[in-house]
């Protein structure tokens, strides 16, 4: 297997991103027949995870120790806490959620995985956990903005503000920050753990929006 650390990574779990990239949630909301009902409650739980996303790049940022470790996600955190927090905030009178405590119990599986891997390991967790997350959006977002569908100009502008460059520049600066982990962090078993327990949540996390 070649390539960099954060590139052997994705590979070497590459069956579980592709059914990560195949759950019901991506497959609807990719063909344009996801129901309303379903991405009102996505847009409950997503929101609820984008603040937990920015808890981890907090930490994150903490533990650089100089600008050039700190700066990329402290981009990343900025667009979290700007544009991602904006993007929920004008849809949430639009979307409400009858069965919202319901829901948000069944999606917490997301935030508790990544916040129980940080809280034990700090910066490394953090990075390798996001490293599936963004992995995953990237991708799926990506083809589903190549693939016209009759989509909700809502549900739209969420898949394309995943395939810009800008966000696909954040994924591309997580990749280096594994790639820059100290060698002695075990490529596979602290690595591996951290990536897989987060996609097998995003699974979870996804499956739950559906009533």
């Amino acid at each position: 297997m070649t390539g960099s650390r954060s590139a052997r990574l994705v590979e070497r779990h590459a069956g579980l991103l592709d059914r990560a990239c195949d759950v019901r949630f991506v497959r609807e909301a990719t063909a344009g027949t996801l129901p309303a009902p379903d991405f009102a409650r996505y847009l409950l739980v997503e929101e609820a995870f984008v603040l937990t996303a920015a808890r981890v790049l907090g930490r994150v940022v903490w533990e650089s120790d100089g600008w050039a470790e700190l700066l990329p996600s402290a981009r990343s955190l900025t667009n979290l806490v700007t544009e991602q927090r904006d993007y929920f905030a004008g849809l949430r009178h639009r979307w409400p959620v009858e069965d919202a405590p319901a829901t948000l119990a069944r999606a917490a599986v997301l935030s508790e995985v990544v916040l129980r891997q940080v809280t034990e390991a700090g910066r490394p967790a953090a990075l390798a956990g996001m490293l599936a997350a963004e992995t995953m959006y990237a991708r799926w977002c990506t083809a589903a903005a190549a693939q016209p569908a009759d989509r909700h100009p809502d549900l739209q502008a969420w898949i394309e503000l995943h395939a810009e460059p800008a966000f696909l520049g954040q994924v591309a600066a997580l990749r280096d920050d594994v790639d820059a982990l100290p060698p002695e962090l075990a490529d596979d078993t602290a690595l591996d753990r951290w990536f897989v327990a987060v996609l097998e949540a995003e699974i979870a996390f996804h499956d739950a929006v559906h009533g």
